[in-house]
């Protein structure tokens, strides 16, 4: 044998050798990916059993509206935040339960399921002026039931 047919064949030994160690890697990135593809169908499963309970916990956090909040004594800014910040919590839930559905179930759920909240441009200083506002008259109308209480005679009497 000459040196190139000893080349060669060292060539082509190196190449077979070098096949099978990438087949066996190549398996065991398969078998990775397959048990994490099984994990996440788990974990999607679970989600999916619990996203709607996720959401109502964040629908109580934010179902007080901004005005109801101030007339009690709360911050108007925290507020709004409050409310805002449930909002887009709720919001990406929802997108993660439309997510796990469909590696599920391979297809994109109904247009109903975990619908996202309707957009709303914030206008922070509009809703800050509703909450406050709100609040305001609220009181008012409080001092006013009052005073009228306390100082104007009943009908009749």
């Amino acid at each position: 044998m000459t040196a190139l047919e000893n080349a060669r064949k060292a060539a082509e030994a190196a190449a077979a050798k070098l096949a099978a160690l990438e087949s066996a890697e190549a398996e065991k990135a398969a078998q990775k990916a397959a048990q994490r593809d099984a994990r996440q169908r788990d974990l999607d499963i679970e989600f999916l059993a619990q996203w709607k309970a996720l959401d109502d916990e964040l629908l109580d956090v934010g179902s007080k509206s901004a005005a109801d909040a101030v007339y009690e004594g709360a911050d108007p800014i925290a507020a709004v935040a409050t409310y805002w910040v449930a909002r887009a919590k709720r919001n990406a839930i929802r997108q993660h339960a439309r997510m796990a559905y469909f590696r599920v179930h391979g297809e994109h759920p109904t247009d109903t399921f975990a619908m996202e909240l309707n957009y709303r441009e914030m206008m922070l200083t509009a809703r800050l002026e509703e909450a406050i506002g709100g609040a305001a008259s609220r009181h008012a109308a409080d001092l006013s039931d009052a005073l009228e209480t306390q100082w104007m005679a009943p009908d009749g009497a």
